[in-house]
């Protein structure tokens, strides 16, 4: 269990610097670094779920690293904030990362079983 906590936490500080570095470069007007860390998190999230991986790497890359990466506070934040600016640019966010995000989803996982 010990073991299993200490994977969770390396691969959680792992995705929260990853996710701090591409926002730090890529959010401006409109979130780009998180939409694109959601993206291609639920794209490898998608794909490690039909690789059936093993508990220490679930622990690990699934639950640490992806947890971390992706974030749903963060979108509820952003989108919450960009809605008294621009709430066209909002909805678009929302729609756009819940609409792409489950088709990067499900694409990792359609690849995985290929």
């Amino acid at each position: 269990m010990i073991l299993v906590s200490f994977a969770v936490a390396a691969g959680g500080a792992l995705g929260a610097i990853g996710r701090y570095y591409v926002s730090q470069h890529l959010n401006g007007s409109f979130p780009f670094g998180t939409l694109s860390v959601n993206i291609v998190g639920s794209f490898l999230l998608g794909w490690y779920v039909a690789m059936e991986g093993l508990q220490i790497l679930d622990s690990f890359y699934a639950i640490g690293l992806l947890g971390a990466l992706t974030t749903f506070s963060t979108i509820q934040f952003e989108a919450i904030s960009m809605y008294s600016k621009n709430k066209r640019n909002a909805v678009v966010y929302l729609m756009v990362t819940y609409i792409i995000g489950l088709i990067a989803s499900w694409t990792g996982f359609i690849i995985e079983k290929i």
